[in-house]
Parts: structure tokens; sequence; C-alpha cells
């Protein structure tokens, strides 16, 4: 019971971070390669503003923090990635890795590469045969994911906005040219994908230290993507789950140290087998 609980906890963690980047690429079919610099980074503003407003409610700064990173989000779209509409893709992928180097320069010049905990909950609610325990952070982790994850679908399937983007998505120019507004749909993605990678970020950093290299985990979530389908919200939790389950079996019953290369090959074995992943969708290429 212990190790499917730990499975599903850490699995919802890197479902978010592989849904922000679902998210980035079903709308202009770049893949960020800073989502994980992303995701600290907006764990190290949730460790800021928790300082700034001491004695204020944990709700206002959850808030305050899903505020700023969806603002951030617009911000980097309109900043960096508006002008490269149009461009071949590879060129906005290079300039993502650009940024990923940027925000990690940021938390080591912002924050002095101070390892710092964030607190949405440690108290222990039920104690495993053996000494395992179930604590509030893992249950908050359950529900945002379950919560995030259903408000995804059900714009993506139930509202105007949401057929829009999929449109958008699918031929931007036809979307142009029906009068829906492009730019606002790619922003909306960035700040809900930015939204996604902090959520994950801080979940991340209730559970351990937030330092520089807990950027590494903008990987896990990348994988899991690619594992699940880029295009494929429904992939983005199967990936999750899988990469957690490879991650912390091999942890656990074979030798740490392999633990962080497991999701790889599965990666490899995926990418052989359906280069466009469980669930995504097969795309036409014009190449050999």
């Amino acid at each position: 019971m212990e190790l499917l609980v730990s499975i599903i906890v850490l699995g919802t963690t890197y479902a978010l971070l592989a849904a922000g980047i679902v998210i980035v690429y079903k709308a202009s079919r770049v893949v960020n390669f800073a989502h994980g610099e992303l995701a600290i980074v907006g764990a190290y503003v949730f460790y800021s503003v928790a300082i700034m407003m001491p004695g204020h409610s944990l709700p206002l700064t959850i808030a305050v923090t899903a505020i700023v990173s969806v603002i951030f989000g617009v911000i980097v779209y309109f900043a960096l990635m508006r002008s490269l509409l149009g461009q071949p893709t590879f060129v906005a992928a290079m300039v993502t890795i650009g940024v990923a180097i940027i925000f990690k320069a940021a938390i080591v010049v912002v924050w002095q590469s101070k390892s710092v905990g964030v607190n949405l909950g440690r108290q222990i609610l039920y104690t495993y045969p053996g000494g395992g325990r179930l604590t509030a952070v893992d249950l908050i982790t359950v529900i945002a994911g379950v919560l995030f994850f259903a408000a995804m679908f059900g714009f993506f399937g139930y509202t105007r906005l949401g057929r829009q983007f999929r449109g958008a998505a699918e031929n931007p120019l036809l979307a142009s040219q029906r009068q829906v507004n492009v730019n606002l749909i790619l922003a909306l993605a960035w700040g809900t994908a930015v939204f996604a990678a902090s959520l994950a970020g801080v979940l991340f950093g209730s559970r351990s230290m937030l330092s520089p290299q807990s950027t590494i985990i903008g990987l896990s979530g990348l994988t899991a993507a690619l594992v699940g389908g880029l295009d494929s919200l429904r992939g983005a939790i199967i990936g999750g789950m899988l990469v957690a389950t490879a991650t912390f079996i091999t942890a656990r019953l074979i030798d740490p140290a392999l633990s962080e290369a497991v999701p790889f090959a599965i990666l490899l074995v995926v990418m052989c087998w359906r280069p466009w992943g469980l669930f995504g969708t097969p795309e036409e290429l014009n190449r050999v």
C-alpha cells in the first residue's frame, strides 16, 4: 500500500509537469525545454511570498503564486515566443533552452543557491504497518492533480474557448481566418503551462529541499510527456505514472543510482516502438 501511494504521489507530480509541456506543444508544436526551470522558479516564488506575508493564510500564498505564475507565462510568450511565430519549430525550442539556462542562473543570483523547503502540510495522516507514513502533502498532491486535469479536460471538451484552442492548434492559419485570436490562445497556453509547472514545483518542494539542481525534474516531466504523447493530456497522466513507477521501483528494489536512467530506457523503447508516444497523434513527415 505504501509503495502504491508513493508511486501515485510522485506520478501526479510528473504528470503535472508533463501536462504543461503537452499544453504548449498542442498550441504551438514547440517543445519547452525550460519547463523544469519554470517549475523550480515557481516553487521559489511560493517560498518568497510565504516569507513576505508572515501570518497570512496558506490559501492567500497559493493564490498569489498562481497569479504570478500565469502572468509570468503570458509575459514569456509575448516577450520571447510571439516573435517566433511562423519560424521553424526548432528555433523556438532552442530559445527555450536559452531560457532554461537563464532561469537556472536567476535561481543562483536571486535566491543565492539556498536549499529551501516549502510547507503545504506536513501533518501525518496515517502510519502504515512497517513505519511508512501518509502525510497531508501527499493527499494535497493527489487532489491538486485530479482537480487540474479535471479542469483541463472540461475546458478542452466543453467550452468554446477550449474548442478554439484545439482548432488553433490543428490549423492556426484557418483559425485566424475565422477570427480566432491565435495570440490569445498561445498566451493562454503558456500561462496555463507555467501555472502547471509552478504547481508541480511547489508540490515537489514540499517533499524535498529545493535547489538549483532540482531543475532536473524537468527531464522526468519531458520523459513522461514523450512516453505518453506530446499532444495528449491523457498520455501525460499515464506517462507520469509509468516514469514514477520505474523510478521508484528501481530506487527501492535495485539501486538508487540507476533510478534516473530507467525512465530514459523506457523512453527509448517507446520511441522506437511508437515515436509519437502511447497516446500521441501520428504526424506525417515530408522527409525520410
